[in-house]
C-alpha cells in the first residue's frame, strides 16, 4: 500500500474513531439530564463502584478540581462515567473535553461537565472517587490484548457478526498506542481498532476471531 494512501486511511480512522467517542459520551450525557430533569437517581450503589482517589480541594475560578489518585484509571477510562460519591450515594459525573491533565505523579487537575463556578466545585471537595467495578471486569476479561499476547492475532480468521463475511488479519499494527488489526475481508483492506467495540469474540485455539465492522468503516475503504 503506498505510504500517502495508508496515512489518508490512517486520517480517516482516527476521526471515525473520535467521532465514536463523542456519540458515546453525549448519549450517557442525555441519560443523566433526562435522569435530572425527572428527578431520578442513577441505580448504581456503592457496591457497584470501586474507590480510585478524592477531590482534594478546588483549582481556580472556572470549576476545576483536583483530584488524587494512586492509579491511571481516570486517563484510562476517561470516556466513562466518574461517579463521586456524595451525601451517601456515587452521583455521576463526565469529564469535560480536554478536561483532565496531569498535575503531578499522585494528583489530576479536572473538569467536569457542568460543574463551571468555584462555588459548584467546592461543592465537589472531600467526594470520594469511583468507577463502576465493571471497567475493571471487562478489562481483566480482555487479557488477551495485551502487548505481549496482541501480536499473535496476526494470521487468525475473522467472521464479521453482522453478515457473516470471512477474512483474515494480515496485520497487527501500534500506533502511538493505539492497536489496529489490518483485515483481509470484503475484497478489500480494512484497519480495525482493538477494542471490545469491534472484536466481540475471541477463540485462540482455533485462531478465530468474531468482529463487528459498522458500515460507514467498511466504505472508507
Amino acid at each position: 500500500m503506498k505510504p500517502l494512501l495508508l496515512q489518508n486511511r490512517r486520517k480517516k480512522l482516527r476521526k471515525h474513531r473520535k467521532k465514536l467517542r463523542w456519540q458515546k459520551k453525549q448519549l450517557l450525557l442525555l441519560k443523566r439530564k433526562l435522569l435530572l430533569r425527572n428527578n431520578q437517581t442513577v441505580m448504581i450503589t456503592g457496591k457497584d463502584c470501586i474507590v480510585i482517589g478524592e477531590v482534594t480541594k478546588t483549582h481556580g475560578l472556572q470549576g476545576n478540581v483536583v483530584i488524587t489518585s494512586d492509579t491511571d484509571f481516570l486517563e484510562e477510562f476517561i470516556d466513562e462515567p466518574v461517579f463521586l460519591l456524595l451525601d451517601g450515594a456515587p452521583v455521576p459525573f463526565f469529564i469535560a473535553d480536554n478536561g483532565l491533565s496531569v498535575r503531578n505523579h499522585k494528583s489530576y487537575i479536572v473538569k467536569f461537565d457542568y460543574v463551571d463556578t468555584k462555588e459548584q466545585a467546592e461543592r465537589l471537595a472531600g467526594a470520594a472517587v469511583m468507577i463502576e467495578k465493571s471497567l475493571l471486569q471487562d478489562e481483566g476479561e480482555e487479557e488477551w490484548a495485551e502487548e505481549e499476547d496482541i501480536y499473535r492475532l496476526d494470521g487468525f480468521t475473522v467472521e464479521e457478526q453482522e453478515t457473516g463475511e470471512h477474512g483474515e488479519v494480515i496485520d497487527v499494527a501500534d500506533y502511538s498506542g493505539n492497536v489496529v488489526l489490518t483485515l483481509q475481508i470484503f475484497g478489500k483492506e480494512i484497519l480495525l481498532p482493538v477494542s471490545e467495540e469491534y472484536i466481540k469474540e475471541v477463540n485462540a485455539e482455533e485462531k478465530k476471531l468474531l468482529v463487528s465492522i459498522p458500515q460507514e468503516l467498511i466504505d472508507l475503504y
